[in-house]
């Protein structure tokens, strides 16, 4: 806080005035220049103070010194900023003689200082009493009462005493104390009518520069201080607080970030400047750390999230805490980083100190908002839980401003409608989510973010068509809203529109490109283009099965190019199956290439291959592709000549088959789909097979790390042959329901571990056999890695008949998908 005051320590009254004082109660002055003790006097007014007070004190052991020159040196302790040393004289002599006006005024400036305002008040009123026409000291008291936080009285006197004597200094006194009540922008209008043109009112710029600064008004009192030179330690607090207005104006919204990183830029360069300037001066290391401190939130803004990460962790690693403001910025950082943890401890230290469960202060929006999302990226739901509701409660629709007679919209309340948003999807709760995103999109249709929320949540539950038609709804207020477009590059990708996400991706990038979420659309674009490697497979563990044999092993890979053009992919691959039977080991090699095609609601791919199954070289291929209707029906179809759903068996006795297959799914949403599928294959020793099933999902349970399904499935078979070497039952027909259980073990942004378990049960009919059971067990993990890795692995058990006899069969089934 700065201080109006006749002290040394805050802004004095200029020395003139002093000198002005000393001539008038020291007459002898004016014709004893030569005397040692005038001297002595001279040389303290003109600043060299310590021989007079070393003369003093070494005089007062001797004789007893008079009341002038206990006066003397009261003054001159006072000018040399000794506090300690004008208090130990005042103390010694106060009680023993009538101390002149100057002394007291002194002693009263000194116990100021020291924020001793009864005994200092005490001792300005009784010069008042004495002189009631001291300007000095009727200065010095009504500061006086407005450091001690006697309001009422200090403005009543610093008006009475304007009223009186209009003049430049009456208005810095007024200024002073409208400061000191907190009241700034009266302080700055009192200062701002001083004329500091006038070589007589000088004396009252600190008193502007500071009402100045503590209006952030850091521009203009710089330029003021260029023509009025100020002291070495103000001229720097000016520059700093210039510096942080810059700052500050970078956290400004802006049309788009290039203007943002213009004025962050400009503040950086200007922090640095100052840095190597001051980092030498050993007087301005406490302001060359206030310097790092504030240029922390440019480096946020310029988007430099490591580079102030490691700045903050430099500062707090001296010991010295960094100040609420600045941690706040570094939370961000953290957030940006992924670092979620630190900045949910970061913000928490600032707002629930010591674990308390109630806010100190009231959280401002940007920190509410980025509280959510670190206790949310680090699955802490029931702390976010409790957050939102507490937000809610605080936040009513509308607020009542001071002076306005009519209640206004409470931006407060909407942020926390639309976190609950983000908290319903964080927690699983998709249809909860969907429901209040609608309710607020259909309300407020004016707002274009509440849309692309509404939107975003649609495409979570896999409706990427509905979330276009909202986006194009939203895309009417305002085409060219950045979070518009990222949002439509996402649904794009999820449509196959490659060509539309990838130019709204390119668009994004220029205009925002250190942005996270940019950044994030980047990476996703950049994996869809990367080429892909598909692995999966299964190792018999013990199986007594006639359809894959004992010790049985499959493997199918796929290696597919970065897309070519946008839609299309060229693929190789290689597929390998092995098993025993009671007549001989069977083996299966397939070679293939081939070509894919993505585009809006169509996949389609063209295969040819080599087989070697142990006989001789065939050369089969297959078509196969689906067509999405809608977001909730998709219909699909194959062809394939050498099907890959050969039995092993009837290939290791010579048997090939041709085949193929059509397919429809209904799919409502991630809850609950269906699917029904046909398919027939021709057999080389003339079996006809005709296959068909239904398979579905329903969710029954869902939380924020575990999910239960209820998975139904029916399918059976017609066979025109029996007498053949592999299984093939004249007609069969299974019904099995089980369920799924999926539980997150680790989740961390883009990377997710889970474990799975899957039951079931169920019975198996086949003509000319008994009825048996089906029972299924299974467990497995999977990982996902930052987009580009997924696999998984699963063991599974499961015991059925075959030709009226049950069999078992434990296997170990892999897959793995990677991006490189």
């Amino acid at each position: 806080m700065f201080r109006v005051s006749c002290s040394s320590r805050v802004i004095k009254l200029r020395s003139g005035r002093y000198l002005l004082m000393v001539s008038m109660l020291f007459p002898t002055w004016a014709y004893a220049q030569t005397s040692a003790y005038d001297e002595l006097i001279i040389q303290a007014r003109d600043g060299d103070r310590q021989p007079l007070l070393q003369y003093l004190a070494v005089r007062e052991q001797q004789t007893q010194l008079t009341a002038g020159e206990i006066a003397d040196w009261l003054q001159v302790s006072s000018w040399a900023n000794n506090d300690v040393e004008t208090l130990a004289v005042w103390d010694r002599y106060r009680q023993r003689m009538d101390i002149p006006a100057r002394g007291q005024v002194a002693a009263a400036r000194a116990l100021r200082n020291q924020k001793q305002w009864n005994a200092s008040l005490a001792v300005w009123e009784t010069v008042l009493q004495d002189e009631p026409g001291n300007s000095d000291a009727r200065t010095g008291w009504i500061m006086t009462l407005a450091d001690a936080h006697r309001n009422e009285q200090a403005i009543t006197e610093a008006r009475r005493w304007a009223d009186e004597e209009p003049g430049p200094e009456r208005e810095a006194l007024l200024a002073y104390v409208y400061h000191a009540q907190g009241k700034n922008w009266d302080s700055v209008l009192a200062a701002s009518q001083l004329d500091t043109d006038s070589d007589q009112n000088k004396n009252v710029v600190p008193t502007l520069l500071a009402a100045m600064s503590a209006n952030r008004i850091a521009g203009p009192a710089l330029t003021l201080s260029e023509r009025y030179p100020q002291p070495d330690a103000i001229k720097r607090q000016l520059e700093l607080d210039a510096a942080a207005q810059t700052v500050r104006a970078a956290f400004t919204p802006t049309r788009n970030e290039d203007e943002r990183f213009l004025v962050a830029d400009k503040a950086l360069a200007r922090y640095n400047a100052l840095i190597d300037e001051w980092k030498d001066n050993p007087e301005a290391q406490a302001d060359v750390r206030r310097a790092r401190i504030d240029r922390l939130g440019a480096l946020v803004i310029r988007k430099h999230m490591d580079d102030a990460i490691a700045e903050f962790e430099s500062l707090e690693a001296n010991g010295k805490p960094v100040p609420d403001y600045a941690r706040r910025w570094v939370a961000s950082a953290y957030l940006a980083q992924k670092q979620p943890d630190k900045a949910e401890s970061l913000l928490e230290s600032i707002y629930f100190p010591r674990g308390s469960t109630l806010a100190s202060q009231p959280l401002t929006m940007d920190d509410q908002q980025e509280l959510l999302y670190a206790r949310l990226d680090n699955n802490h739901f029931d702390e976010a839980k409790q957050q939102l509701d507490t937000y809610s409660k605080e936040t009513p629709y509308l607020q009542r401003i001071y002076g306005s007679p009519t209640p206004q919209p409470n931006d407060s309340w909407l942020l926390a409608r639309t976190l609950q948003t983000e908290y319903l999807v964080a927690t699983n709760d998709l249809p909860a989510a969907e429901t209040h995103a609608e309710r607020l999109a259909r309300t407020g249709s004016g707002n274009q973010a509440l849309r692309i929320a509404y939107a975003s949540v649609l495409l979570a539950r896999g409706l990427p068509r509905a979330a276009e038609r909202e986006l194009k709804l939203a895309e009417v207020i305002e085409p060219s809203n950045l979070a518009l477009e990222r949002q439509q590059a996402w649904t794009a990708m999820e449509l196959q529109e490659w060509r539309q996400a990838d130019e709204l991706t390119k668009d994004v990038v220029k205009r925002s490109p250190d942005d996270a979420a940019t950044l994030q659309l980047e990476r996703l674009m950049a994996v869809h283009n990367k080429a892909e490697l598909r692995i999966a497979g299964s190792q018999g563990i013990s199986s007594d099965s006639p359809v894959s044999g004992k010790n049985d092993f499959t493997l199918n890979t796929a290696l597919y190019s970065p897309p070519i053009n946008q839609n299309w992919r060229l693929f190789t691959g290689y597929n390998f199956a092995r098993g025993d039977f009671e007549e001989g080991k069977g083996i299966s090699r397939d070679l293939l290439a081939g070509a894919e095609w993505t585009s809006r609601d169509l996949w389609a791919e063209m295969e040819i291959s080599g087989r070697n199954d142990g006989s001789d070289q065939k050369i089969g291929g297959r078509l196969s592709g689906w067509y999405d209707f809608s977001d909730n029906w998709r219909a699909g179809a194959s062809a394939e000549r050498l099907s890959r759903n050969t039995p092993l068996r009837a290939l290791r006795n010579g048997v090939n088959s041709n085949g193929g297959d059509l397919w429809v799914r209904w799919y409502q949403n991630e809850r609950r789909e269906y699917q029904v599928s046909l398919s027939g294959a021709h057999f080389t020793d003339g079996n006809d097979r005709l296959e068909y099933g239904i398979s579905g999902k329903e969710r029954l349970w869902t939380s924020p790390r575990f999910t239960l399904d209820f998975i139904p499935g029916i399918g059976g078979s017609n066979n025109s042959k029996e007498d053949v070497p592999y299984y093939n039952p004249k007609r069969d027909f299974s019904a099995v329901a089980g369920l799924r259980a999926e539980q997150v073990l680790y989740r961390h942004y883009d990377t997710v571990w889970k474990q799975q378990f899957e039951a079931g049960a169920g019975g198996y009919w086949q003509k000319g056999h008994s009825p048996g059971a089906i029972n299924q067990l299974g467990y497995g993990q999977r990982i996902q890695w930052n987009n580009v890795v997924d696999a998984g692995v699963k063991l599974t058990w499961d015991k059925r008949p075959y030709d009226g006899k049950r069999e078992r069969n434990i296997a170990l089934a892999f897959d793995l998908n990677v991006r490189f």
